[in-house]
């Protein structure tokens, strides 16, 4: 989407006029909007010029992205660029391994959500030498509490396929607010959680990242695309997201996306664990999520 047409969108999504929008701007911001009128708006529409105004729809509407909760998953998904988030998640050793994709297109590389796949149990199981190598012990999740967690509706299990080859795994759960800062204050393992510690999909909670791989950088951009679509689409019901990590790579990996250093325990055979967490609107407020999303016209995709 391109900056005009989000303003647009905004504009006509807030039922404005462009006379309107101006005497709005004008009366929350005299200084910066004083000689505002509907040419200006006009051009700004025309992408002549660029303004400031996101703050202003940001507490008209009292979401990070306005405008944009209305759209769906799938919707939020096409809006966003693929080279802006290759930048953005990086690189990552342990996360996203170095498979050739020279000959994959993305066309034909497909994300979905793991319940859908009938050999879910499958993946898991699968996935399960991955979790234990990538997670100290008291971090790990039973095979069984994963396939449990992913049919629950406040999970956002994924799973990255190409041509019938899973390459990729992806594994969020929206959690109560209160199980959230428990398990990243240390008060509770993650394997503690049940599903009664999720939350609604019409309930505010906390995005809780339990887990990703890709086999390469295309499955692992498609994979966070997905993501990230998911939190634009639900602004208004997710507060924080957030992880605990033990390793060097995770922590560069979720830093790219904004989060900051919370809290640490050292545990019994003295391995330091890490907590990390953003607010939403911070971390989708970042200038490399706002630049990914609103400069797709100036975007090389594939």
């Amino acid at each position: 989407m391109q900056f005009n047409e989000y303003l647009k969108s905004c504009r006509e999504h807030n039922d404005l006029t462009q006379e309107q929008l101006a005497h709005s701007l004008y009366s929350y911001n005299t200084e910066n909007f004083e000689s505002l009128d509907t040419s200006t708006i006009s051009k700004w529409e025309r992408s002549v010029t660029k303004p400031k105004v996101s703050k202003y729809f940001q507490e008209k509407s009292g979401v990070v992205l306005p405008c944009w909760d209305k759209y769906s998953s799938e919707e939020a998904e096409s809006l966003i660029c693929k080279a802006g988030m290759r930048n953005l998640i990086g690189k990552s050793k342990k996360h996203i391994y170095n498979y050739p994709s020279e000959m994959m297109s993305v066309d034909d590389i497909h994300v979905y959500p793991l319940r859908t796949f009938e050999r879910m149990d499958d993946l898991i199981d699968m996935h399960m030498h991955l979790h234990q190598n990538l997670n100290h012990k008291s971090l790990q999740i039973s095979k069984e509490q994963f396939k449990e967690w992913a049919l629950h509706p406040s999970s956002l299990f994924l799973a990255c396929e190409h041509k019938g080859t899973f390459i990729g795994l992806s594994f969020t759960a929206k959690v109560k607010p209160e199980i959230f800062d428990k398990v990243l204050n240390f008060k509770m393992k993650r394997n503690e959680i049940t599903t009664d510690d999720f939350a609604s999909f019409d309930e505010v909670g906390s995005s809780l990242m339990l887990g990703f791989f890709a086999l390469n950088e295309k499955a692992a951009v498609l994979l966070f695309i997905r993501y990230y679509a998911y939190l634009i689409a639900n602004q208004k019901y997710i507060a924080d997201i957030g992880a605990v990590v033990n390793s060097e790579d995770a922590i560069k990996l979720i830093s790219n996306m904004n989060l900051q250093y919370h809290n640490s325990h050292l545990t019994d055979d003295n391995v330091k664990i890490k907590a990390y967490k953003q607010t939403l609107f911070n971390a989708l407020a970042s200038e490399y999520v706002v630049k990914m999303i609103l400069s797709k016209q100036e975007c090389p995709e594939e």
